[in-house]
């Protein structure tokens, strides 16, 4: 795998280092491209060292060394380009088609897809001329935008325009690596569940499970990634900026937005670990520790996803999880039991007493099981490259 990365004339370089860094030492084909304001913010010498290949500059376009034209050569070989930080300068000769320098005339000899990073003061970000400008790339398929962040700027400015952070333009050069930048899910509205519910018993104590949410965001995550509209109910958890986010802790608050939010959404995975009991009352103080066990009653959680696959619409596609523990053998049986008990379209089962995919980890494996009692089988990925696993499949049961 090849990733150009191109380099433009932003504070925010410095953070650029740190993501050629990081895929250098994935054992990625790294080659980096700076304008000449670029140089000014960060030298060719460290992209050098970093990648551990030349870093080329516009002093390097024409020279007699060689064979081939350079941007003819750098965008052949291209099977991802990286432009971080994108300035506003080269924004807009990119929507005009300009190229006056090396980086500019390797896009327009290139082919693969094109990932933008863009840095910018808060003002120039909000330009109409600039969001024109960003608009008219995104009508290309193979433009995709990584918006810049909100907070505090380099220029002392608050607002947006931070270059997105390493491990979010990361994430998303997976992504378009795994896709080669499809946007096969655009028009796919997608309701994802992630985290754990709590029940609270009173004003510090709570029944819960070690879920974090990993997985569930790294599912909204890919979705977006390849274009869909995306809403995450987080259990407990953090915030995505790149999709709707509603917050909630209980089971049934995460039921009352179920009811609410699946009826316009074409697919629904239920990625949360919902409870199973909750008490049958709590209060809003603490209960003294030797009165708990006579204050506690418990009462079995309703199954959230099994009633709203009674109340679905036949094209919408409804996907569970089986967090188990056991050989593959019984955890598949055990993952088959639910399937057919909650009406499934299909489910993810994994063994959550393993190394590497228990709760909290940042790989998972696992089987998918769907309908027709087909299984594949997962490999220990990170748990984005598992999510476009999951939503391969679910696209090959729609499209059945």
């Amino acid at each position: 795998m090849g990733i150009l990365v191109g380099v433009t004339g932003s504070i925010a370089a410095y953070k650029t280092a740190t993501i050629v860094s990081s895929l250098a030492k994935r054992g990625t084909e790294v080659q980096v491209v700076l304008s000449d304001r670029g140089c000014e913010f960060i030298s060719p010498l460290t992209f050098a060292t970093l990648s551990r290949r030349p870093a080329y500059t516009d002093r390097d376009f024409w020279q007699s060394g060689h064979g081939r034209p350079l941007h003819i050569s750098l965008g052949e070989w291209a099977e991802v380009f990286l432009i971080a930080p994108l300035s506003a300068n080269s924004l807009a000769k990119l929507a005009l088609g300009l190229a006056d320098n090396l980086l500019l005339n390797t896009v327009l000899a290139s082919r693969c897809p094109i990932v933008l990073a863009p840095a910018m003061n808060t003002e120039m970000w909000q330009q109409p001329i600039v969001q024109t400008h960003v608009k008219q790339l995104q009508a290309q398929e193979r433009f995709i935008f990584i918006m810049p962040t909100g907070g505090v700027l380099a220029c002392d400015t608050i607002g947006t325009g931070r270059m997105a952070e390493p491990d979010t333009i990361l994430d998303t050069l997976t992504s378009v690596i795994i896709t080669k930048g499809k946007q096969d899910l655009k028009g796919k509205r997608i309701l994802v569940t992630a985290g754990g519910t709590r029940e609270h018993i009173d004003a510090v104590r709570f029944i819960g499970n070690p879920a974090t949410g990993k997985q569930g965001r790294a599912i909204a995550q890919a979705a977006c990634h390849r274009g869909a509209e995306v809403t995450l109910v987080s259990a407990n958890g953090a915030q995505m900026p790149e999709c709707q986010t509603i917050g909630v802790s209980t089971a049934t608050e995460m039921e009352k937005v179920l009811a609410a939010e699946f009826p316009r959404h074409d697919w629904l995975i239920m990625a949360a670990a919902v409870g199973d009991v909750r008490p049958v009352k709590s209060v809003n103080y603490k209960i003294p520790k030797e009165e708990l066990i006579s204050f506690l009653s418990l009462e079995l959680i309703p199954d959230l996803v099994g009633n709203l696959c009674r109340h679905k619409r036949p094209e919408q596609k409804v996907i569970g999880f089986a967090a188990q523990t056991g050989t593959d053998g019984e955890i598949i049986a055990q993952g088959r039991q639910k399937l057919l008990a909650k009406q499934l379209d299909g489910i993810m089962i994994n063994a959550i007493d393993r190394s590497y995919t228990g709760f909290g980890s940042d790989t998972n494996s696992g089987f998918f099981l769907d309908r027709q009692e087909r299984i594949k089988s997962y490999p220990l990925v990170s748990k984005l490259e598992l999510a476009h696993l999951l939503l391969n499949d679910i696209l090959e049961l729609e499209q059945e």
